[in-house]
């Protein structure tokens, strides 16, 4: 699936930039400055969305979403979780999880999550669990692949609007989001065909109006909307950070995991902070 090769490629796109401190594991940064947890966690809850980006098959950066989410819910009783993972058709079966009416081998077949998703299901687990205990709405923020083709081929005015679950047509996407697109399209030989590299960026775009719509839905209620999805659609406030700003959402907080063996810290552009992981094993 496409956003596999997303997820691949995300840190290829994460530069670094000199300073005189050295990250260490546990720390948040934020502006080229390590800043308390309680910092970053109080700035996020005061947003409509905040975004929780990840590389899908990475144990550390589930882990690292799991203790926001509950740092985040510590603060704000009215929060809701939005996940890439799934597409709306199955949200159903996410209410009837955190209802308590389903195994965790019903969840999964229900949802289709080997065919829908793929990546191990206990990296997410842990997720789903707290959502339950807590009785937090889960939202399938996704759409198929089958719909993301259709309207990047048709295009959204062609697509009747119950068809597209009234997901807007979304905003061009910014010159270095285009030109990050076209570099993941061209590293995995997909052609030099014009038309086919356009329906490539209709297609991502089309993913990051679904989810931004679905995170937008829930912040219009009042919510604190929690997206959690790959890296690519997070950083440098592209993607998903670029149509939420379309649909009205101002107030949107990025937050990602970063990890690095140099003395130097993430790029402040990268999102509105990052937090850093241990060295991988």
């Amino acid at each position: 699936m496409r956003h596999r090769v997303i997820a691949a490629v995300a840190f290829s796109w994460l530069p670094l930039s000199a300073h005189a401190s050295c990250p260490s594991p546990g720390q948040w940064w934020q502006s080229q400055n390590s800043v308390a947890n309680s910092a970053i966690l109080t700035q996020a809850s005061q947003h409509q969305v905040v975004l929780l980006g990840e590389q899908h098959d990475a144990a550390d950066h589930h882990r690292w979403q799991l203790h926001t989410l509950a740092g985040l819910h510590a603060l704000r009783d009215d929060m809701v979780i939005g996940l890439e993972m799934l597409p709306r058709g199955v949200q159903d079966v996410l209410d009837d999880w955190v209802a308590g009416l389903l195994t965790e081998e019903e969840l999964l077949a229900q949802s289709h999550w080997e065919e829908t998703w793929g990546f191990d299901a206990n990296l997410y687990l842990p997720i789903f669990h707290f959502a339950r205990l807590h009785n937090i709405p889960l939202i399938a923020l996704n759409i198929t692949p089958e719909l993301r083709q259709r309207l990047s081929s048709e295009g959204f005015t062609n697509v009747p609007a119950e068809q597209r679950h009234h997901i807007p047509a979304p905003l061009p996407p910014s010159d270095r989001y285009e030109k990050r697109l076209k570099e993941v399209f061209d590293q995995h030989a997909m052609g030099d065909d014009p038309a086919m590299l356009n329906r490539f960026v209709q297609a991502q775009l089309s993913w990051d109006v679904a989810m931004a719509e679905g995170l937008a839905n829930a912040a219009t209620e009042g919510a604190l909307a929690v997206g959690l999805m790959g890296l690519g659609h997070v950083i440098y406030h592209d993607g998903v950070p670029h149509q939420l700003g379309g649909l009205g959402v101002d107030h949107t907080f990025s937050l990602l995991p970063w990890s690095t063996e140099a003395c130097a810290p993430p790029n402040p552009e990268l999102a509105d902070a990052v937090f850093v992981l241990p060295t991988a094993e």
